[in-house]
C-alpha cells in the first residue's frame, strides 16, 4: 500500500535535491579553484624567473650600448628597441642599426640566439 506523495512533500524533495546538486557544485568549483592556484604559482615562479633574466640582459645591453657606442644614433636606437620589449623588433633594429654604421646589406650580417 503506497501513501500518496502530496504537494508539500513534492515540494520538499525537490528544494533538498537542489540544494545537494547546489553543494556538489560549490565542491568541484572550490577544488577548480585549488588546482588553478597550484599551477598559477608554478607559472608565476617560471615568469619571475624569465622576466628577471629578461631584465638583467636588457640592463647589461643598454650597459654596453651606452659604453661602447661611437655613434649616438646607434646607441639611441638600441636603447629605444631595448625599452619595446618585443625580442623579434629588438633584434629587426639592432641588426638594422649595425648594418647601418658598418654600410652594409642585414642579409650580410650572421645574426645567432
Amino acid at each position: 500500500m503506497m501513501t500518496e506523495i502530496t504537494l508539500v512533500d513534492s515540494l520538499v524533495v525537490t528544494v533538498f535535491s537542489m540544494i545537494v546538486v547546489f553543494a556538489a557544485l560549490v565542491v568541484i568549483a572550490l577544488i577548480i579553484g585549488g588546482i588553478r592556484l597550484v599551477s598559477l604559482d608554478d607559472k608565476k615562479k617560471e615568469t619571475h624567473t624569465k622576466q628577471s633574466e629578461v631584465l638583467v640582459v636588457k640592463k647589461e645591453e643598454t650597459a654596453v650600448v651606452q659604453t661602447k657606442g661611437n655613434d649616438e644614433e646607434l646607441a639611441a636606437v638600441v636603447a629605444a628597441a631595448i625599452a619595446a620589449g618585443s625580442n623579434e623588433e629588438l633584434v629587426a633594429v639592432i641588426a638594422g642599426a649595425i648594418a647601418a654604421s658598418l654600410g652594409v646589406s642585414t642579409q650580410d650580417i650572421n645574426i645567432k640566439t
